[in-house]
């Protein structure tokens, strides 16, 4: 079956509030090389500066853009020690930081019940000067 289409602008607005959590993601992949990425922090680990701890859900999402986009990503293996994976930013993720406008809109595809979702985010809100 072909994903459920969510358009109503509460679904978009949740879609957009995930668009900006990938951004941050990609912004803190920037800063730290490696960033430390533990998809779902079971343990309740507290997170390091140089860490991103998630829940399964949000972390699955994190997860989703990665394997949208994977020129843009450069992971390894996972670490017991770190309890987390080592991801950086590629040369062309660097560069999709700075023309988000061209991929900031794609559709955020999600759901765990059949057959999902996909959802196309609610435009950014400019900032008031």
């Amino acid at each position: 079956m072909a994903p459920k289409e969510l358009t109503d602008e509460s679904s978009r607005r949740r879609a957009r509030a995930v668009r900006e959590t990938h951004w941050r993601f990609m912004e803190r992949c920037a800063l730290h090389a490696p960033l430390w990425f533990c998809v779902w922090n079971k343990r309740g680990l507290p997170e390091a500066s140089d860490e991103w701890r998630d829940g399964l859900m949000t972390g699955m999402d994190i997860l989703a853009w990665m394997h949208a986009h994977p020129t843009w990503f450069s992971d390894g293996p996972w670490d017991d020690g770190r309890y987390a994976r080592p991801v950086s930013l590629t040369p062309a993720g660097h560069e999709a930081l700075t023309q988000r406008d061209r991929y900031d809109m794609e559709p955020h595809h999600g759901g765990l019940v059949e057959p999902g979702y996909v959802v196309v985010p609610w435009p950014r809100e400019e900032p008031s000067p």
